[in-house]
């Protein structure tokens, strides 16, 4: 899947942008975009012990600039030798996507960029049973059930494009940065939801996206048109100087 979306995407910003060469101006529609993160159910089930659902809008600024947010659900369970944890939240993360693309290729329709967003996980997590063996014997503990709110930061570069009028698809990569698990030291969770396990300090993974996308107004973009030089203009420059004239009171001499 993720592998049509790359040839749909490069095959559609080539025939664009040989179609938008030639244009000082362009009229570019900005949109409003909500989305669901497919991501998430498939990875569950394959097999996951995470159960993960997330939503994602964005509002186009201009044509380079937008503003996104998301939620996400998250329920993780992991039964190990020596414990069973679980943990459930919510996230949010906001921040804003800039497109690389010019407008007068991307048109509205395509994205090639990279977003910031800063984010906030509000979860609950319990250790039901932890098992241990020691020099003292075996025996068994637990951590009873505590809410925190954890920070982070995000890094998403991506691509998306518009599937047919109204529709759009495309993927994110992430990187997480963890500022603060919110449990302390001692107590940092197996999964943080919205950010992934708690003991380390970076998160990587990736999301597809399906959204709607509603336009809401149109904006002319000026393009800098590219200044080619003239063959006579070429021919001036080239001239030697002995061709030159010259006044005729100066001998010919500068």
């Amino acid at each position: 899947m993720v592998r049509r979306t790359c040839i749909c995407f490069i095959s559609l910003l080539i025939l664009s942008g040989s179609r938008a060469m030639s244009q000082d101006t362009v009229t570019v529609p900005l949109h409003i975009r909500a989305g669901f993160d497919l991501s998430g159910p498939v990875m569950h089930m394959i097999g996951n012990d995470l159960v993960s659902y997330g939503i994602a809008a964005s509002v186009d600024i201009n044509s380079a600039l937008a503003v996104t947010g998301g939620v996400r659900y998250s329920d993780f369970s992991s039964t190990g030798y020596s414990f069973d944890f679980k943990s459930r939240g919510i996230s949010v993360t906001a921040g804003p996507d800039y497109n690389f693309i010019k407008a007068n290729t991307s048109g509205g329709k395509y994205y090639a960029g990279i977003g910031l967003r800063y984010g906030l996980s509000f979860y609950s997590e319990e250790a039901s049973v932890i098992r241990y063996n020691n020099e003292w014997g075996a025996g068994e503990s637990s951590v009873p059930l505590s809410r925190h709110t954890g920070h982070f930061m995000e890094i998403t570069p991506g691509v998306r494009t518009q599937l047919f009028p109204g529709v759009t698809i495309g993927w994110n990569l992430y990187m997480k940065l963890l500022i603060s698990a919110g449990a302390g030291k001692d107590l940092k969770p197996v999964h943080m939801p919205g950010y992934g396990a708690g003991t380390k300090g970076m998160a990587t993974g990736a999301e597809y996206y399906v959204s709607i996308s509603i336009p809401y107004r149109k904006i002319r973009v000026y393009i800098k048109p590219k200044t080619e030089q003239s063959e006579e203009e070429e021919g001036e420059e080239g001239t030697p100087d002995a061709t030159r004239t010259f006044p005729a009171n100066s001998g010919g001499r500068l």
